[in-house]
């Protein structure tokens, strides 16, 4: 593909190999391969790091938990995210795609990563994040509502009261620390993983665009393994996957994701501190007409943001 070329809005993120590309079934496989391994040896490294220091690799996070274990229990998630995810992300695309793509040649063609997005189209895509809250809550309550299996439902409990001890942030430390683990980290190694890598090969594979951006979000909801909120995880996959075939920029999903968790953190940082009296962790119920205008709201920035994509191209 030349430089000058056009890209519009919903066109494949893979125009122009300069070498035959992999296999789909090849890339997957490696990303699944490498995940394993790249986990294995984060895992090992944090049994390491305890060894030394005396630490239990085993610790419990609650909710009156001190604030030093909830410090072991962030070094513990946040090299195991970045392992398992960014580390595995990158190394999947580095080595299928360093030198086929593009007249540059390079990875970051792969992934429509060199150029930072327009900021119309950044605002109108966390526009989408913010309007789509109300509909994403009330998949929640629903998912909520659906019978679980007792091993289910246990491993939900531990996650939850794990989360909770997290969320304890007696200063701005803390909250720095959970926006880099909640929100940074896994905006950037889950966009890697899902977005780039799985929606990317899935797209290459089927013919049906909606059909390879809704598998990859159901993929990444089932990779949290987190039940309770498989729907509205599945729902906020399927947006930002949309958002990333629609837009051809790997940073705008990044900083989506971003957004979307890190809004969440620091909304219970504000009310441990007093600030709002939006308490996060409870269940927040929403009615169904706050959903049905939520969904209004977002098929409305849907077609703000590809108005905005399609002037952008002819500007261009």
């Amino acid at each position: 593909m030349e430089d000058n070329e056009t890209i519009l809005p919903g066109e494949s993120p893979i125009q122009a190999p300069r070498l035959p590309e992999p296999m789909v079934a090849q890339v997957l496989l490696a990303q699944i391969g490498l995940m394993i391994l790249c986990s294995g040896a984060g895992m090992l490294l944090y049994m390491l790091i305890c060894k030394t220091l005396g630490w239990d690799p085993q610790l419990a996070l609650h909710e009156t938990s001190p604030a030093p274990e909830r410090w072991q229990v962030r070094l513990q998630l946040g090299m195991a995210h970045f392992f398992g995810f960014f580390g595995s992300g990158a190394l999947t695309v580095w080595i299928f795609y360093r030198g086929i793509t593009q007249n540059r040649t390079s990875w970051p063609d792969y992934l429509r990563s060199r150029n930072w997005p327009p900021a119309s189209t950044l605002l109108l895509s966390l526009l989408l994040m913010l309007v789509s809250v109300p509909l994403v809550l009330y998949t929640l309550n629903l998912n909520q509502q659906l019978p679980l299996p007792e091993l289910f439902k246990s491993a939900e409990d531990q996650a939850e009261t794990a989360l909770k001890g997290l969320l304890q942030m007696e200063h701005i430390g803390e909250l720095l620390a959970n926006l880099s683990l909640i929100a940074l980290l896994p905006a950037l190694g889950e966009e890697l993983v899902f977005r780039g890598v799985i929606q990317q090969q899935l797209m290459r594979r089927i013919p049906n665009p909606w059909t390879a951006i809704l598998l990859a979000s159901v993929i990444f909801s089932a990779a949290h393994m987190q039940f309770e909120g498989f729907i509205p995880r599945m729902l906020l996959g399927f947006i930002l996957g949309w958002l990333y075939w629609q837009t051809q920029n790997f940073w705008v999903p990044v900083l989506c994701h971003f957004f979307n968790n890190g809004l969440q953190v620091l909304g219970q940082y504000l009310y441990k501190q007093d600030l709002t009296a939006v308490d996060l962790e409870k269940d927040v119920q929403v009615p169904w007409p706050f959903a049905a205008i939520s969904l209004f709201m977002v098929l409305a920035v849907v077609r703000l943001i590809q108005q905005n994509l399609a002037k952008n191209a002819t500007a261009t």
